[in-house]
Protein backbone atom coordinates (compact mmCIF):
# COMPACT_ATOMS: atom_id res chain seq x y z
CA UNK A 1 0.00 0.00 0.00
CA UNK A 2 0.99 3.58 -0.41
CA UNK A 3 0.19 4.22 3.73
CA UNK A 4 2.87 6.85 3.57
CA UNK A 5 0.63 9.65 2.39
CA UNK A 6 -2.13 8.34 3.86
CA UNK A 7 -0.31 7.88 7.46
CA UNK A 8 0.73 11.46 6.98
CA UNK A 9 -2.33 12.88 6.42
CA UNK A 10 -3.59 10.76 9.41
CA UNK A 11 -1.06 12.29 11.76
CA UNK A 12 -1.98 15.98 10.80
CA UNK A 13 -5.11 15.30 12.07
CA UNK A 14 -4.52 13.16 14.77
CA UNK A 15 -4.49 16.27 17.29
CA UNK A 16 -8.31 17.67 16.05
CA UNK A 17 -9.69 14.60 18.06
CA UNK A 18 -9.87 11.93 20.53
CA UNK A 19 -10.35 8.08 19.35
CA UNK A 20 -14.15 6.43 19.51
CA UNK A 21 -12.71 3.30 20.44
CA UNK A 22 -14.31 1.96 23.65
CA UNK A 23 -11.93 -0.28 25.38
CA UNK A 24 -11.19 -2.54 28.94
CA UNK A 25 -7.71 -1.53 28.87
CA UNK A 26 -5.23 -3.95 30.44
CA UNK A 27 -3.59 -2.51 33.30
CA UNK A 28 -0.21 -1.58 32.65
CA UNK A 29 0.80 -3.33 35.88
CA UNK A 30 -0.84 -6.20 34.21
CA UNK A 31 0.61 -6.29 31.18
CA UNK A 32 3.38 -9.69 32.65
CA UNK A 33 0.14 -11.61 33.67
CA UNK A 34 -2.42 -11.28 30.41
CA UNK A 35 -2.84 -14.36 28.65
CA UNK A 36 -5.30 -15.42 26.22
CA UNK A 37 -8.37 -18.08 26.46
CA UNK A 38 -6.45 -18.69 29.83
CA UNK A 39 -3.77 -20.27 27.66
CA UNK A 40 0.24 -19.07 28.30
CA UNK A 41 1.39 -20.76 25.25
CA UNK A 42 -0.54 -18.87 22.45
CA UNK A 43 2.03 -15.75 21.88
CA UNK A 44 5.38 -14.60 23.40
CA UNK A 45 6.98 -11.81 22.88
CA UNK A 46 8.57 -10.92 19.70
CA UNK A 47 11.67 -9.45 21.69
CA UNK A 48 12.47 -11.67 24.14
CA UNK A 49 15.16 -14.11 23.49
CA UNK A 50 13.48 -16.64 25.85
CA UNK A 51 11.21 -17.15 23.20
CA UNK A 52 14.12 -19.22 20.61
CA UNK A 53 15.33 -21.55 23.51
CA UNK A 54 12.14 -22.86 23.66
CA UNK A 55 10.98 -23.18 20.38
CA UNK A 56 14.36 -23.81 18.31
CA UNK A 57 14.19 -27.95 18.12
CA UNK A 58 12.43 -27.99 14.27
CA UNK A 59 13.17 -31.15 12.32
CA UNK A 60 14.30 -31.33 8.99
CA UNK A 61 12.01 -32.26 6.51
CA UNK A 62 12.26 -35.65 4.65
CA UNK A 63 14.55 -34.40 2.54
CA UNK A 64 16.90 -33.64 5.46
CA UNK A 65 16.57 -29.87 5.06
CA UNK A 66 15.31 -27.30 7.72
CA UNK A 67 13.29 -24.90 5.26
CA UNK A 68 12.12 -21.24 6.73
CA UNK A 69 10.06 -18.80 5.11
CA UNK A 70 9.47 -15.56 5.99
CA UNK A 71 6.89 -13.11 4.38
CA UNK A 72 7.47 -9.53 4.96
CA UNK A 73 4.35 -6.62 5.10
CA UNK A 74 3.93 -4.53 2.68
CA UNK A 75 0.04 -3.61 1.73
CA UNK A 76 -1.22 -4.19 -1.79
CA UNK A 77 2.28 -4.81 -2.77
CA UNK A 78 1.83 -8.23 -1.03
CA UNK A 79 0.54 -9.17 -4.71
CA UNK A 80 4.34 -10.33 -5.23
CA UNK A 81 4.86 -12.38 -2.98
CA UNK A 82 1.69 -13.91 -3.56
CA UNK A 83 2.41 -14.47 -7.59
CA UNK A 84 6.21 -15.55 -6.40
CA UNK A 85 4.50 -18.56 -4.52
CA UNK A 86 2.36 -19.42 -6.98
CA UNK A 87 5.43 -19.06 -9.68
CA UNK A 88 7.28 -21.03 -7.42
CA UNK A 89 4.85 -24.16 -7.17
CA UNK A 90 4.81 -23.46 -10.94
CA UNK A 91 8.80 -24.07 -10.97
CA UNK A 92 8.70 -27.31 -9.09
CA UNK A 93 10.61 -26.23 -6.47
CA UNK A 94 9.12 -24.95 -4.02
CA UNK A 95 9.67 -26.97 -0.59
CA UNK A 96 7.70 -27.90 1.63
CA UNK A 97 8.54 -25.68 4.86
CA UNK A 98 9.04 -26.37 8.56
CA UNK A 99 8.53 -22.92 9.53
CA UNK A 100 6.28 -20.12 7.78
CA UNK A 101 6.37 -16.68 9.94
CA UNK A 102 4.32 -13.81 8.50
CA UNK A 103 3.83 -9.90 8.96
CA UNK A 104 1.10 -7.88 8.26
CA UNK A 105 -0.19 -8.85 4.62
CA UNK A 106 2.13 -11.53 5.09
CA UNK A 107 0.28 -12.91 7.73
CA UNK A 108 -2.55 -13.45 5.15
CA UNK A 109 0.03 -15.51 3.04
CA UNK A 110 1.55 -17.12 5.99
CA UNK A 111 -1.15 -20.17 6.71
CA UNK A 112 -1.67 -21.01 2.80
CA UNK A 113 1.83 -21.05 1.94
CA UNK A 114 2.62 -23.02 4.99
CA UNK A 115 -0.23 -26.26 3.98
CA UNK A 116 1.41 -25.85 0.25
CA UNK A 117 1.01 -25.38 -3.20
CA UNK A 118 -2.69 -27.15 -3.24
CA UNK A 119 -3.83 -24.07 -1.78
CA UNK A 120 -2.76 -21.62 -4.68
CA UNK A 121 -5.77 -21.10 -6.00
CA UNK A 122 -7.78 -19.64 -3.17
CA UNK A 123 -4.19 -17.55 -2.62
CA UNK A 124 -4.70 -15.59 -5.95
CA UNK A 125 -8.70 -15.42 -6.05
CA UNK A 126 -8.19 -13.73 -2.22
CA UNK A 127 -5.49 -11.33 -3.82
CA UNK A 128 -8.02 -11.06 -6.33
CA UNK A 129 -10.62 -9.72 -3.91
CA UNK A 130 -8.00 -7.39 -2.13
CA UNK A 131 -7.77 -5.08 -5.65
CA UNK A 132 -11.52 -3.85 -4.52
CA UNK A 133 -8.93 -1.90 -2.04
CA UNK A 134 -8.69 0.51 -4.81
CA UNK A 135 -12.37 1.43 -4.35
CA UNK A 136 -12.49 1.66 -0.35
CA UNK A 137 -12.95 5.12 0.44
CA UNK A 138 -10.57 7.29 2.57
CA UNK A 139 -12.59 9.00 5.10
CA UNK A 140 -10.19 12.17 6.44
CA UNK A 141 -13.32 13.95 7.51
CA UNK A 142 -13.87 11.21 10.36
CA UNK A 143 -10.27 11.14 11.62
CA UNK A 144 -11.37 15.12 11.90
CA UNK A 145 -13.66 13.74 14.56
CA UNK A 146 -11.41 11.58 16.30
CA UNK A 147 -12.60 8.37 14.53
CA UNK A 148 -9.42 5.44 14.88
CA UNK A 149 -8.56 4.91 11.61
CA UNK A 150 -9.88 6.46 7.90
CA UNK A 151 -10.56 3.39 6.33
CA UNK A 152 -12.68 0.04 7.35
CA UNK A 153 -11.35 -3.10 6.66
CA UNK A 154 -14.32 -4.72 5.67
CA UNK A 155 -12.32 -5.87 2.56
CA UNK A 156 -9.50 -7.33 4.53
CA UNK A 157 -11.12 -9.38 6.65
CA UNK A 158 -13.38 -10.49 3.87
CA UNK A 159 -10.20 -11.71 2.39
CA UNK A 160 -8.93 -12.91 5.20
CA UNK A 161 -12.00 -15.27 6.15
CA UNK A 162 -12.03 -16.75 2.33
CA UNK A 163 -8.41 -17.43 2.90
CA UNK A 164 -8.14 -19.02 6.02
CA UNK A 165 -11.48 -21.37 7.10
CA UNK A 166 -12.25 -24.25 9.48
CA UNK A 167 -10.74 -26.89 7.38
CA UNK A 168 -6.96 -24.73 7.10
CA UNK A 169 -7.12 -24.71 10.86
CA UNK A 170 -7.37 -28.58 10.81
CA UNK A 171 -4.60 -28.78 8.57
CA UNK A 172 -2.36 -26.44 10.48
CA UNK A 173 -3.28 -28.23 13.50
CA UNK A 174 -2.14 -31.74 12.19
CA UNK A 175 1.16 -29.81 10.72
CA UNK A 176 2.01 -28.66 13.99
CA UNK A 177 1.33 -31.94 15.55
CA UNK A 178 4.10 -33.01 13.51
CA UNK A 179 6.37 -30.73 14.46
CA UNK A 180 6.35 -27.73 12.10
CA UNK A 181 5.37 -24.40 12.83
CA UNK A 182 3.39 -20.93 11.96
CA UNK A 183 4.12 -17.73 13.22
CA UNK A 184 2.14 -14.53 12.73
CA UNK A 185 3.52 -11.22 14.48
CA UNK A 186 1.41 -8.16 15.53
CA UNK A 187 2.79 -4.67 17.64
CA UNK A 188 0.67 -4.67 21.21
CA UNK A 189 0.24 -0.98 21.10
CA UNK A 190 -0.03 -0.53 24.88
CA UNK A 191 3.52 -2.54 25.84
CA UNK A 192 5.15 -0.87 22.49
CA UNK A 193 6.77 -4.59 21.61
CA UNK A 194 6.28 -7.43 19.10
CA UNK A 195 3.98 -10.32 20.01
CA UNK A 196 4.38 -13.95 17.94
CA UNK A 197 1.20 -15.77 17.81
CA UNK A 198 1.59 -19.36 17.86
CA UNK A 199 -1.18 -19.93 14.87
CA UNK A 200 -0.78 -23.86 15.29
CA UNK A 201 -0.62 -24.34 19.17
CA UNK A 202 -4.27 -22.32 18.84
CA UNK A 203 -5.13 -24.67 15.88
CA UNK A 204 -4.53 -27.91 18.07
CA UNK A 205 -5.91 -26.23 21.23
CA UNK A 206 -9.57 -26.45 22.99
CA UNK A 207 -10.56 -23.10 22.64
CA UNK A 208 -14.06 -22.97 21.46
CA UNK A 209 -13.45 -19.24 19.19
CA UNK A 210 -10.00 -20.29 17.84
CA UNK A 211 -11.09 -19.03 14.15
CA UNK A 212 -12.17 -16.02 15.29
CA UNK A 213 -9.02 -15.96 17.12
CA UNK A 214 -7.03 -16.71 14.29
CA UNK A 215 -8.93 -14.00 12.03
CA UNK A 216 -8.61 -11.02 14.60
CA UNK A 217 -4.95 -12.07 14.67
CA UNK A 218 -4.61 -11.46 10.92
CA UNK A 219 -6.38 -8.54 10.73
CA UNK A 220 -4.42 -6.94 13.65
CA UNK A 221 -1.36 -7.64 11.58
CA UNK A 222 -2.58 -5.77 8.53
CA UNK A 223 -4.06 -2.82 10.94
CA UNK A 224 -1.67 -0.18 9.93
CA UNK A 225 -2.31 2.70 12.25
CA UNK A 226 -4.33 5.10 11.58
CA UNK A 227 -5.28 3.67 8.09
CA UNK A 228 -7.11 0.44 9.50
CA UNK A 229 -8.75 0.29 12.59
CA UNK A 230 -6.80 -1.33 15.49
CA UNK A 231 -7.98 -4.80 16.92
CA UNK A 232 -9.16 -5.31 20.32
CA UNK A 233 -7.90 -9.11 21.72
CA UNK A 234 -9.50 -9.95 25.08
CA UNK A 235 -7.38 -11.51 27.73
CA UNK A 236 -7.37 -12.35 31.13
CA UNK A 237 -5.05 -11.38 34.12
CA UNK A 238 -5.60 -11.79 37.86
CA UNK A 239 -9.06 -13.77 37.12
CA UNK A 240 -10.00 -10.01 35.48
CA UNK A 241 -11.19 -9.55 31.63
CA UNK A 242 -9.19 -6.91 29.72
CA UNK A 243 -8.51 -5.95 26.75
CA UNK A 244 -5.03 -5.28 24.93
CA UNK A 245 -3.95 -3.34 21.82
CA UNK A 246 -2.91 -4.57 18.83
CA UNK A 247 -1.66 -3.11 15.40
CA UNK A 248 0.09 -3.97 12.45
CA UNK A 249 2.96 -6.34 12.70
CA UNK A 250 5.26 -3.60 10.60
CA UNK A 251 5.29 -0.98 13.40
CA UNK A 252 7.71 -3.05 15.28
CA UNK A 253 9.65 -5.19 12.01
CA UNK A 254 8.96 -5.45 8.61
CA UNK A 255 9.93 -9.41 8.75
CA UNK A 256 9.04 -11.35 11.99
CA UNK A 257 12.33 -11.77 13.50
CA UNK A 258 12.75 -14.60 15.53
CA UNK A 259 14.56 -13.30 19.01
CA UNK A 260 18.18 -14.62 19.17
CA UNK A 261 17.89 -16.14 15.71
CA UNK A 262 17.18 -19.48 14.09
CA UNK A 263 19.61 -22.33 16.44
CA UNK A 264 18.65 -25.60 14.90
CA UNK A 265 21.73 -26.65 14.08
CA UNK A 266 20.81 -29.58 12.53
CA UNK A 267 21.58 -30.71 9.24
CA UNK A 268 21.19 -28.15 5.81
CA UNK A 269 18.84 -25.23 6.54
CA UNK A 270 17.69 -22.78 3.88
CA UNK A 271 16.05 -19.11 4.94
CA UNK A 272 13.93 -17.96 2.24
CA UNK A 273 12.38 -14.34 2.48
CA UNK A 274 9.88 -12.87 0.47
CA UNK A 275 9.62 -8.93 1.06
CA UNK A 276 6.50 -7.14 -0.75
CA UNK A 277 8.53 -3.83 -0.96
CA UNK A 278 11.27 -2.22 -2.77
CA UNK A 279 14.83 -2.36 -0.94
CA UNK A 280 17.09 -0.28 -2.82
CA UNK A 281 16.14 3.70 -2.34
CA UNK A 282 13.77 5.08 -4.89
CA UNK A 283 15.12 8.21 -5.89
CA UNK A 284 12.63 11.18 -6.45
CA UNK A 285 12.67 14.99 -6.03
CA UNK A 286 10.38 16.49 -3.29
CA UNK A 287 9.10 19.42 -5.30
CA UNK A 288 6.00 20.07 -2.46
CA UNK A 289 7.47 21.43 1.01
CA UNK A 290 3.58 21.28 2.41
CA UNK A 291 3.90 19.29 6.08
CA UNK A 292 1.66 16.06 4.37
CA UNK A 293 4.08 15.89 1.43
CA UNK A 294 7.21 16.20 3.87
CA UNK A 295 5.60 13.39 5.93
CA UNK A 296 4.34 11.21 3.13
CA UNK A 297 8.19 10.88 1.88
CA UNK A 298 9.70 10.68 4.82
CA UNK A 299 7.40 7.83 6.95
CA UNK A 300 8.01 5.37 3.86
CA UNK A 301 11.57 6.29 3.86
CA UNK A 302 11.86 5.44 7.39
CA UNK A 303 9.75 2.04 6.76
CA UNK A 304 11.91 1.04 3.77
CA UNK A 305 14.65 1.48 6.26
CA UNK A 306 13.37 -0.42 9.05
CA UNK A 307 12.82 -2.97 6.63
CA UNK A 308 16.31 -3.02 5.78
CA UNK A 309 18.05 -3.21 9.15
CA UNK A 310 15.36 -6.12 9.60
CA UNK A 311 16.92 -8.08 7.06
CA UNK A 312 20.34 -7.74 7.31
CA UNK A 313 19.21 -8.84 10.85
CA UNK A 314 17.99 -11.89 9.20
CA UNK A 315 20.96 -12.23 7.04
CA UNK A 316 23.83 -11.96 9.74
CA UNK A 317 21.93 -14.79 11.84
CA UNK A 318 21.72 -16.81 8.92
CA UNK A 319 25.24 -16.49 8.68
CA UNK A 320 25.98 -17.33 12.19
CA UNK A 321 24.00 -20.41 12.03
CA UNK A 322 25.11 -21.56 8.61
CA UNK A 323 21.89 -21.26 7.34
CA UNK A 324 21.37 -20.70 3.31
CA UNK A 325 19.93 -16.83 2.61
CA UNK A 326 17.69 -16.36 -0.11
CA UNK A 327 15.95 -12.67 -0.65
CA UNK A 328 13.43 -11.62 -3.27
CA UNK A 329 12.26 -8.18 -3.42
CA UNK A 330 10.52 -5.47 -5.83
CA UNK A 331 13.54 -3.81 -7.59
CA UNK A 332 13.60 -0.54 -7.46
CA UNK A 333 12.77 -0.27 -10.94
CA UNK A 334 9.28 -1.99 -11.30
CA UNK A 335 6.84 1.26 -12.15
CA UNK A 336 4.85 2.30 -9.08
CA UNK A 337 1.20 2.98 -8.99
CA UNK A 338 -0.18 6.21 -9.72
CA UNK A 339 -2.58 5.82 -7.17
CA UNK A 340 -2.07 5.70 -3.04
CA UNK A 341 -4.24 2.29 -2.82
CA UNK A 342 -3.58 0.63 -6.50
CA UNK A 343 -5.70 -0.14 -9.26
CA UNK A 344 -6.44 -3.13 -10.56
CA UNK A 345 -4.68 -3.54 -13.72
CA UNK A 346 -0.97 -2.57 -11.61
CA UNK A 347 -2.13 -5.22 -9.07
CA UNK A 348 -2.37 -7.40 -11.81
CA UNK A 349 1.42 -6.64 -13.61
CA UNK A 350 2.77 -7.00 -9.73
CA UNK A 351 1.35 -10.32 -9.29
CA UNK A 352 2.36 -11.49 -12.67
CA UNK A 353 5.69 -9.78 -11.88
CA UNK A 354 5.86 -12.64 -8.77
CA UNK A 355 5.01 -15.14 -10.27
CA UNK A 356 7.51 -14.63 -13.27
CA UNK A 357 10.35 -14.42 -10.45
CA UNK A 358 8.75 -17.04 -9.16
CA UNK A 359 8.93 -19.60 -11.75
CA UNK A 360 12.87 -18.28 -12.55
CA UNK A 361 13.93 -18.73 -8.96
CA UNK A 362 15.24 -15.32 -9.12
CA UNK A 363 16.67 -14.86 -5.49
CA UNK A 364 19.62 -12.75 -4.20
CA UNK A 365 21.83 -13.75 -1.46
CA UNK A 366 21.85 -10.63 0.01
CA UNK A 367 19.83 -7.85 1.13
CA UNK A 368 21.40 -5.76 -1.04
Amino acid sequence: MRAGAIVAATLLLSACGVGMLGRNALPVELTADAVVAGNQTLRYWGDDPEFVATHSSVKAGSDGIVDYLTLSGGGINGAYGAGYLVGWTAKGTRPDFEVVTGISVGAMMAPLAFLGPQYDGRLQAAFSTLTEQTTMRIDFISALFGASSVMDNKVILSAIRQLVDEQVIREVAIAHRQGRRLYIGTTNLDAQRPVIWDIGAIAVSNIPNKLELVHRIILASTAVPGVFPPVLVDVSAKENAFDELHVDGGVTQQVLLMPGGYKNGRGNQKLYVIFNGVVDPTPSNVTKLASIDLLGRAVPTMLKYLGRANLEQLANTASRNNIAFRLSAIPADFPESKGILGDRAWLGQLFDFGFANGKAGAWQNTPR
